[in-house]
């Protein structure tokens, strides 16, 4: 693979992924919220010197689901949505230079199909650049 390849790849990494207890609570003390159903963002920023940097994390509640089995395939749908959707968000923050952190919760009662899953990702994604390109 050339270099240009590797850097088109969408991968979900490991630094991506939003793992800090603190951040979380933080993410869900602010009140900064974008809701499209059947997914509801909680998103905060702050100033960074370098360069844009994204976390992100999901969830399914337990109490629309009972099943951990389909609690784990509803975040495993979301988390691949958000691998091919991401680059949305870093073509219109690239310029910004800001950590970015996100959960993104699944607040349906029923799973959609996969189609849905994608285009109502990509257009919270959207509408989390334009108001991160508003701050």
């Amino acid at each position: 693979m050339s270099a240009k390849e590797t850097s088109q790849r969408l991968i979900f990494k490991k630094t991506e992924r939003l793992k800090s207890r603190k951040t979380i609570q933080s993410l869900f003390s602010q009140n900064q919220q974008i809701k499209i159903y059947p997914f509801k963002i909680v998103w905060e920023t702050e100033p960074n010197n370098t360069c844009l940097i994204l976390k992100m994390g999901v969830s399914a509640t337990k109490r629309m689901f009972r099943l951990a089995v389909t609690r784990n395939f509803i975040k495993r749908r979301m988390r691949e949505c958000l691998r091919l959707n991401k680059i949305v968000l870093t073509e219109k923050l690239s310029d910004k230079n800001i950590n970015l952190s996100f959960m993104l919760v699944y607040i349906g009662n029923k799973i959609v199909p996969y189609d849905e899953f994608n285009t109502k990702i990509n257009q919270i994604l959207i509408r989390l650049s334009e108001k991160c390109n508003t701050l």
